[in-house]
């Protein structure tokens, strides 16, 4: 016996949907599971119903897993919608409810059921009482104001056929229209669309964040493509009443859907069709049941649903799709670091990618969460993923998701991607140094069509995702030894934002202290000589190695450090991994070649990479990307200097500057240090 699990925080709710569901579906088991944080077992079911959005999570945590959730979508007594309807005509009302979002819902509701917008007003406790018009409406057991009194109380939460129809469709019930218990319950709730819903403001859609009422419809249709069932958001996509549509043909009464194939059986499989510039997502199957054949349609809007679902996932971890931090997390107040925070303060504003480098534990996350928050962005997902910590045979799936079924150990659903994730958002690729080739190769293609298939899919899924990207290691040099590939760094490189080293700004070093003890609750003090020896140090790890610095030092329980406490790496003033890891190439100078020489050889190089020669107007631009201005006449006597040291030839005409073999070597000798 097939079993529907009924998940609720309000009981009686809950009990009403028992009685019904168990009028409907007579030879299942049905039973009721009080939401309560102490839950301690499993929930085992063939599907699920769930009476708002925020059980979903809960659902989740507990239920079996692969079970079907379908969540609640409500709907009016028929004899309910008339005592309203008749309220309405002798002036507004007022639909009072326990809180702001309970009470738009209801509104929308009357809406959708064919009450003009303007007769209905909403009411929930903390407003005033001059919010109330004389004829109301209530939902609950709210509490009026002295004096005031309810014109009719709704009593009861019916559930709209819609979400019968799913749960029967998750049950493999496939002919619930024949059951005379459903078609007795059709007849006494509300089913009819009236397509007020466009006349909704913009301020009702916000409210309509969370709300009861999916964004998928149904329709059942015959053997001979004649449709005897039709909800209201199907019919919706049409602008036309539900009774308009039931009678006629399918791909009549829906043109848009004769490119879509019927597929036979259980299961269908789902296809994207565009109407009006919206992408939907359809199932058309035909089974036999009970001796007949009868068709069905599950259309959605792709993109609510697709919002929706990350919107659930993102509850379960939660914390790998927000930005943290935003520009006012980064401390310190040195030129470099100011220079770079407005380099980036502009680029948020922007919707292009965008490339951090510096050497390890500068902050690039740090600045890529900054520029999601201070952007257009900021209301979206921010998802980051390192692509060195995730084994390589995983990588694919991770990012770009995968259908059921498409390797073993896959989720028998599906998974989303990152990249459908992060959709309206911001996905950040950090270590990205460290993708495999043929993943370059994928990823390319997302920046460049954005777009994304799922691993072992082959359903095409549009993205809109501002890609930041972040690597310590030197992509120019790589791209040379072709461990990465120079399109997919153009793609990347938009944006380009290097971000010093904590050596080149040592006076940050001081406030950053400060700020990390704070945080640590640190109550120590660090003497004259200790002060010196901390400011001597390089720090090769950077903020992170200072970071742990001051947490080792918050653990002695002293109140004033002295030299001698301090860690050994810091009272010799020399680390011991300093100068194992290359910094960005502009950080330090060749034996021969002065430090803006050495940036006006990577410049040329990079430049090479793509196969052209380097012009003084695009080293100039490359090396104002990298916090270097120079003028075209100091570029010009570098390069005469490089020339003559045989580092690179200059070309007559536009043939530009290029590397010499010496050149070259030279630069690979460096990227080796």
């Amino acid at each position: 016996m097939k079993k529907i699990a009924i998940i609720s925080n309000i009981p009686l709710t809950a009990d009403n949907h028992k009685v019904v569901l168990e009028s409907i579906f007579q030879n299942t088991s049905i039973e009721v599971f009080p939401v309560s944080e102490t839950h301690g077992g499993r929930i085992h079911a063939d599907a699920a119903l769930v009476t708002a959005m925020d059980i979903v999570p809960y659902a989740q945590k507990y239920l079996t897993p692969g079970v079907a959730i379908v969540q609640c979508g409500y709907t009016l007594l028929k004899e309910q919608l008339e005592v309203i309807r008749r309220l309405s005509r002798s002036g507004p009302i007022t639909v009072v409810h326990e809180n702001r979002r309970a009470a738009m819902t209801r509104r929308i509701l009357l809406q959708r059921l064919g009450l003009a917008p303007d007769s209905l007003h909403v009411w929930y406790p903390g407003l005033g009482e001059e919010r109330l018009a004389e004829r109301i409406v209530l939902f609950s057991d709210v509490a009026l104001p002295s004096g005031k009194r309810a014109d009719y109380q709704v009593r009861g939460r019916m559930l709209n056929a819609s979400s019968i129809f799913e749960l029967a469709l998750c049950l493999g019930v496939q002919d619930i229209t024949s059951v005379p218990a459903f078609a007795s319950y059709c007849q006494q709730v509300c089913t009819q669309f009236i397509p007020s819903i466009d006349d909704l403001s913009v301020s009702e859609l916000d409210a309509m964040v969370g709300n009861e009422a999916p964004q998928r419809g149904l329709v059942a249709f015959t053997q001979a493509l004649t449709i005897f069932y039709c909800d209201a958001y199907a019919a919706s996509l049409m602008g036309r009443p539900s009774r308009e549509l039931i009678g006629r043909q399918l791909f009549d009464a829906f043109p848009f859907l004769r490119s879509c194939e019927i597929h036979r059986g259980d299961e269908a499989r789902e296809q994207l069709v565009v109407q009006e510039g919206k992408t939907y997502a359809v199932k058309l199957n035909q089974v036999v049941q009970t001796g007949r054949e009868t068709g069905y349609l599950q259309i959605s809007d792709y993109w609510a649903e697709e919002q929706r679902q990350g919107n659930l996932r993102r509850q379960v971890s939660d914390s790998r799709s927000k930005a943290k931090y935003t520009f006012r997390d980064i401390v310190g107040a040195s030129a470099k670091l100011s220079e770079c925070k407005k380099i980036a303060q502009r680029m948020a504003a922007s919707s292009s990618n965008v490339l951090i480098t510096g050497a390890t534990g500068v902050g690039k996350e740090l600045f890529a969460q900054s520029i999601h928050s201070a952007s257009p962005r900021s209301r979206q997902p921010f998802v980051a993923v390192n692509c060195g910590a995730i084994v390589e045979s995983l990588l694919e799936s991770e990012l770009f998701g995968y259908e059921k079924g498409a390797f073993t150990g896959a989720s028998k659903n599906g998974k989303q991607g990152l990249f459908e994730l992060a959709h309206k958002g911001t996905l950040f690729l950090d270590e990205i140094g460290e993708m495999p080739l043929h993943l370059q190769v994928r990823l390319l293609r997302v920046l460049q069509e954005k777009e994304v298939v799922r691993v072992g899919g082959d359903t095409v899924i549009p993205v809109d995702v501002r890609v930041i990207a972040a690597t310590n290691k030197d992509i120019p040099q790589m791209i040379r030894r072709r461990e990465f590939r120079s399109d997919l760094f153009y793609r990347l490189n938009v944006l380009p934002l290097y971000i010093p080293s904590l050596r080149d700004r040592r006076e940050d070093i001081p406030p950053l202290f400060d700020y990390i003890k704070q945080k640590l609750n640190g109550s120590f003090t660090l003497s004259e000589e200790a002060w010196r020896h901390v400011l001597a140090y390089p720090f090769p790890g950077n903020v992170r190695e200072l970071s742990n610095c001051v947490e080792y030092l918050s653990n002695l329980g002293l109140s004033v450090i002295e030299a001698a406490d301090l860690p050994p790496y810091l009272q010799g003033g020399v680390g011991e991994l300093d100068g194992l890891e290359p910094e960005p190439a502009c950080d330090r100078p060749g034996p021969d070649v002065s430090p803006q020489g050495v940036c006006v050889l990577e410049a040329v190089a990079v430049i090479n990479a793509a196969g052209i020669g380097a012009g003084r107007r695009s080293i100039r631009s490359y090396l104002a990307n990298r916090n270097l201005r120079l003028s075209e006449v100091q570029v010009r006597k570098i390069l005469l200097e490089l020339s003559q040291m045989g580092l690179v030839s200059i070309e007559r005409g536009r043939g530009g500057v290029h590397l010499t073999q010496q050149g070259n070597l030279f630069s690979r000798a460096r990227s080796e240090l």
